[in-house]
């Protein structure tokens, strides 16, 4: 499974090849902290909220937060200096399974775990 930070359904909905080739061919997991951050943006009316959840329906599936997420996040955040909701999303992706992991947020690729690739998205 393929693990999708924010940034990655933004870079779909510019039509961005990398983004569109994935989501079209791989099983994508995103944190619920992900549908949190994009509806709030669509509240906001920065983003179509009808054209990014028809992404997350048709082909996402959602990983919610444990306290085993929180623990693991609690270490990326303190060993890497990445902000907490994003140390949550990563952590939760990576317990879910995801080995690669697109994001467009540069603070990802300070994670560094045999077996788990962070591609960044431009």
């Amino acid at each position: 499974m393929i693990g999708a930070d924010t940034g990655f359904f933004f870079a779909l909905s510019e039509g961005q090849a990398l983004a569109t080739k994935v989501f079209q061919d791989s099983e994508i997991a995103v944190s619920v902290l992900t549908r949190f951050e994009l509806r709030r943006l669509a509240l906001r009316r920065a983003i179509p909220w009808e054209e990014i959840d028809g992404h997350l329906s048709r082909s996402a599936t959602l990983v919610d937060v444990t306290g085993e997420t929180a623990d693991e996040a609690a270490r990326i955040s303190a060993g890497t200096g990445m902000p907490a909701i994003d140390a949550l999303i990563l952590a939760g992706l990576v317990r879910a399974g995801c080995r690669t992991i697109y994001t467009r947020d540069e603070h990802f690729t300070r994670y560094n775990r045999k077996g788990v690739d962070i591609v960044l998205l431009d």
